[in-house]
This record gives structure tokens, C-alpha cells and sequence, in this order.
């Protein structure tokens, strides 16, 4: 049974919002809070501020909120909404985050005066206090206000709701000077960094980032990623920076399954190829590693019927047999093991490990099949259990057989197959997406 519209104007399940929320919460204290420490054993920095700026009193009541727009970011992703509007208030964020980091980390400045001891609110000081005084300009309070405004004020009718909204983001953006987090010039900055991430990254524009298929799996694949990345960058702050380096690899993995990036892991896109090695050479290598521990437990392929075959990928030895058998074409599925040697014409589908596939591109495999299947065609991923599975699934779907006739014929010559609940939605996708192009043939 179907259980997720893929439509990007559909309204995004609350599961869906969770995740977002989750993983952009954790993008947002991962890299925060390496670039806060970063500059703390750098440190001291120097600090930027006018004259004027030390008459500004100190108000300990701006620190409720100060401290409430951890809430605020929160809320902007549960609240009803699109799935274009999550995805781009997801990727305003990131981009927010990820230069406000860079500027952190080139130009590392410090707060300069001394926060005044006070008994009030001492839970909420308590609590800022692990916020070291470093990563000033621009300010990321600053810079969500703007994010959020422009999303929120879009998602709620309640006039007086927005105007309550719009004053406490406003009172957020006075607190950053009022409890002494901030000098005058990360305003300005902060202002200049969230409205350029709102005017560069515009639903309308229908950017490739906003429109990529990608589903709540791929979050979910993306955050076991980010676990990975944050446990990569404790060891490079308690064991050598080195570690930094395969946090840039699952760091930017984790970007990639969140935002449905799948072509960046194929080193045949001419874009950039040198660069996507460099980057992605540690999760090149542990998938080849993966590959050639399951390897001797899984069987090459299975024989679908005369002339198509599926399996995992093939050692450059094993090309031998799958030759034997007449196959002329090759489909590769898995673009996470470039490192493995190929001895046939390769047909290459950029098929994200562990997903649910768009529809469209499943049909593209499919029609490929259709073409090739007289003349002897291998249908392989990586370990030969899931994404081709998927696809021989969706040409049997093509050429007339029932779910149930598939399921037994997979059963008979992969039982070994994945049968979890991704697939099945994977399958119904497709199903939906042959019927919807029936009716407009």
C-alpha cells in the first residue's frame, strides 16, 4: 500500500517535519559548536565594537528570548507546510550555517566585555554559558530571524499570530546585544547573511536542491551519516586533526542523501571529478571494503528469465562467467564502488544505497532493459539485494506479472533478497507512476 506522496506541492508529513528538524538540529550544533571550539583553542581573538556599544545596558529578561529561539527553530519546521517549503527552509538554513561557519572559522572574533554577574534567570545563564564567547560575526540569531519570518509568516493565517511572531523575532534580535552575546556589528551581518539566503534560495526558482527526489529514507540514511560525522570531529579534538578530514567525506555524504545530490557520488559527472575524489575517497574506500566482506556470502547473480540476469557487482575475475552467459550490457546501480574494475559496457544509474529511487528514473532502468534483453543484459548493485531487486521488480511490473508471481519468482532464486518496508513503498511508487502514464497515453 502507498504510503508517501512524492509531490514536492504535497503537505509534508509530521514524520517527515521531525526528521527535518532533527537533522538540521544537529547540522546546526555539530558545526556551531566545532567552530566555538575551534576558535577556543585558538583563541584569544581580537573583538570589533564601537564605543557607544559599552553604555548599552545589561537586561537579564532579553535572555528568555535569547534563549527561546532554539524553540522558534523548531516550530519553523513542525508547523503545517509544503514540501517545497520545508525543503527550502531546510536548505536556507544550511546555507546560512555553513557560511556563517566559514566566516567563524577565517575570521574568529570575540566578545570583549564582561558579562555582569546576576541572580536572575540563573538556569537559562547557566545554560548559555556553554556557548563560549566566539563565533561573532555574523549572527546566527540574527540571520534564523530573517529565515523563519520569511517562512512562518507564509505557513500561519492568524493575523495576530504572525504580528505576535514578528515582534518576538524582533525581541530575539535585541537580545543578542542586550545579554551580551553579541556586538552592534553582527547585526548588521547577521541581517545581510539571512537575506541573501532568502533571495538566493527561492522556491520559485525551482533550483535543483528544492527539486531533487528524495524521501524521508534518504533523511534518515543522511542522519546515520551525521552520527558518524559528529564522532569524527570529537576524534579530531581529542586525537588529531587529521580525523577532519573523513568528517568533510560523512559530513558531506549526509548533504548529499538529505538533499537527493546522487549524481555527486558518481565520479563519471565531468563536474568537478578531481574534487569529488578527494572528498569522497574515505566512503569510497569503506564501501569497497563493505562489498569485499559480503562478497563470499552472496551469490554473483540470478537468471531472471532467457538473456536478463541480476546480482551484485562483479569482481573483474567474475566478468569471465557473467561473458559466458552471453551478457553484452551491463547496469551499473552502484555508483558508491568506483574503485571496482568493469569489463563490460556500463550503463550507470546514480542509485543511492539504502533509498527509496525516484519513479522516473527506475523507468529509465527499465526501458533500458527493454532494449537490451535479447541481446543479454546484468542488472547489478552493489551487493545485489535491494536497488536491483527494485528495478528487475519494477520490468516485471512493466511486462504484465503480478506482485505476487514476482515475489515467488524472487523468493526462488534470491530469498536472500531485502523485504523491508521501503522497498514495498518503492514498488508501489513505480506501480502509481506506470498507471499515471497509462491514462495519458
Amino acid at each position: 500500500m502507498l504510503t508517501f506522496e512524492p509531490s514536492m506541492q504535497a503537505n509534508a508529513s509530521l514524520k517527515e517535519r521531525v526528521i527535518w528538524v532533527l537533522f538540521m538540529g544537529t547540522v546546526f550544533f555539530l558545526l556551531y559548536g566545532a567552530a566555538n571550539e575551534m576558535a577556543s583553542l585558538t583563541g584569544p581573538h581580537p573583538s570589533f565594537y564601537f564605543e557607544w556599544e559599552k553604555s548599552i545596558d545589561f537586561i537579564p529578561i532579553f535572555i528568555i528570548p535569547y534563549m527561546s529561539s532554539d524553540l522558534v527553530f523548531v516550530i519553523a519546521f513542525l508547523l503545517p507546510q509544503t514540501r517545497i517549503e520545508l525543503r527550502t527552509l531546510a536548505l536556507r538554513v544550511l546555507f546560512i550555517i555553513l557560511l556563517s561557519v566559514i566566516v567563524f572559522i577565517l575570521i574568529p572574533l570575540e566578545f570583549a566585555f564582561e558579562k555582569p554577574v546576576t541572580d536572575q534567570f540563573s538556569l537559562l545563564f547557566k545554560l548559555l554559558e556553554a556557548d563560549k564567547p566566539f563565533n561573532q560575526l555574523p549572527s546566527l540569531h540574527i540571520s534564523f530571524a530573517i529565515v523563519f519570518w520569511a517562512s512562518m509568516k507564509n505557513t500561519l493565517s492568524n493575523h495576530i499570530v504572525k504580528s505576535v511572531l514578528l515582534c518576538w523575532l524582533l525581541m530575539i534580535m535585541l537580545s543578542t546585544l542586550f545579554v551580551y552575546q553579541h556586538h552592534f556589528i553582527d547585526i548588521p551581518t547577521g541581517l545581510a547573511v539571512g537575506i541573501l539566503a532568502v533571495c538566493l534560495i527561492r522556491k520559485e526558482t525551482k533550483m535543483s536542491a528544492l527539486t531533487q527526489f528524495m524521501t524521508p529514507r534518504h533523511l534518515k540514511m543522511a542522519y546515520y551519516f551525521l552520527a558518524l560525522s559528529i564522532v569524527l570531529i570529537l576524534l579530531s579534538f581529542a586525537l588529531s586533526p587529521v580525523f577532519l578530514y573523513f568528517f568533510i567525506c560523512t559530513f558531506s555524504v549526509s548533504v548529499i542523501y538529505a538533499f537527493g545530490y546522487n549524481h555527486l557520488l558518481d565520479i563519471t559527472y565531468k563536474k568537478a571529478r578531481l574534487i569529488r575524489w578527494i572528498i569522497f575517497l574515505p566512503y569510497f574506500l569503506g564501501c569497497k571494503i563493505s562489498w569485499m566482506l559480503y562478497k563470499p556470502s552472496l551469490p554473483l547473480l540470478s537468471k531472471v528469465e532467457n538473456n536478463v540476469y541480476f546480482g551484485r557487482h562483479p569482481s573483474l575475475p567474475e566478468y569471465v562467467t557473467i561473458k559466458q552467459l552471453g551478457v553484452k550490457q551491463v547496469i551499473n546501480l552502484a555508483t558508491e564502488l568506483p574503485l571496482n574494475k568493469t569489463a563490460l559496457i556500463q550503463h550507470r544509474f546514480s542509485f543511492l544505497d539504502q533509498t527509496i529511487q525516484c519513479p522516473e528514473a527506475i523507468h529509465k532502468v527499465v526501458m533500458l532493459i527493454e532494449k537490451h534483453k535479447s541481446d543479454g543484459i546484468y542488472v547489478h548493485c552493489a551487493l545485489g539485494l535491494s536497488r536491483s531487486v527494485i528495478v528487475i521488480w519494477a520490468w516485471q511490473l512493466f511486462n504484465g506479472k503480478s506482485h505476487e508471481e514476482i515475489r515467488e519468482h524472487l523468493n526462488e532464486i534470491r530469498p536472500n533478497y531485502v523485504q523491508s518496508k521501503y522497498m514495498a513503498v518503492n514498488i508501489a511508487l513505480y506501480e502509481n507512476f506506470l498507471k499515471s502514464k497509462a491514462k495519458t497515453c
